[in-house]
């Protein structure tokens, strides 16, 4: 199976999702992470490009703890918005990875990258099965193999999509749960990696991300009787709801 999981800002996916990412690969599936921005807001002290660029180098080292195929975008932070431009670019990345199921933000989480992205997301979904809607090949072209041509075909189903949980679960009453305490050591692995991150919450919020996200999903275990879980919202849309499960 192919999973895809597209996240507003660099570590959105680690937070929130990516014990279930590691569930995913562990069962042998294949597994994509899309950034839209660049990250390029997450410091009070770094220029722009600078905080960009390490921010981009620990997203690749985080996605290679699970084997994980990454596509960034490239926005700043701030500037997903709901536009054909930004469809476009969600289409060819959905249609080069051909997911069975796509994990992204729930639309009403707390900042307008995560709502937008969770919105761009939805509609893509369905532009990647219509073969008159052009996709923008720009996006995935670091990852296109010699000789594959630059535009991917229309996708044969309308992928599933799962709303990850929101930041500190608030809004959030989960309909589904992903038993993650086997891979809970890969999911903090992944996180530790967004060193940046850590450092930034701590002086900026007075939050210790690690500990935050440790309790987070301790308490999500406890609601589904297992150590630790992540929750999920399926989004119930017409061609997306299967008959049978697709989380791990």
């Amino acid at each position: 199976m192919n999973v895809l999981a597209v996240g507003a800002n660099p570590d959105d996916i680690e937070i929130l999702c990516a014990g279930t990412l590691a569930a995913y690969a562990k069962q042998g599936d294949r597994v994509a992470m899309c950034y839209v921005t660049t990250g390029d807001k997450g410091s009070a002290e770094l220029p722009a490009w600078k905080i960009a660029a390490i921010r981009r180098e620990e997203t690749e080292q985080s996605a290679a703890i699970i084997g994980a195929d990454l596509y960034p975008i490239g926005l700043p932070d701030g500037e997903v918005e709901v536009v054909p431009g930004m469809r476009r670019k969600l289409v060819e990345i959905i249609r080069k990875v051909k997911p069975d199921v796509i994990i992204t933000h729930h639309p009403a989480d707390y900042m307008s990258d995560h709502t937008n992205t969770s919105r761009i997301v939805s509609d893509a979904g369905f532009w990647a099965l219509a073969g008159g809607f052009e996709g923008d090949t720009e996006v995935t072209r670091q990852n296109r193999t010699a000789g594959e041509p630059a535009a991917s075909p229309p996708v044969a189903i309308r992928p599933q999509v799962y709303f990850m949980d929101t930041l500190a679960g608030i809004g959030f009453v989960p309909e589904e749960y992903v038993d993650i305490s086997d891979v809970m050591q890969l999911k903090m692995k992944m996180l530790s990696c967004h060193r940046s991150q850590i450092t930034h919450m701590k002086n900026q919020a007075c939050v210790d991300l690690l500990d935050f996200i440790k309790t987070s999903t301790r308490y999500r275990g406890y609601q589904c009787g297992v150590e630790y879980a992540e929750g999920f919202i399926l989004e119930r849309k017409f061609l997306t709801v299967r008959a049978k499960r697709t989380l791990p």
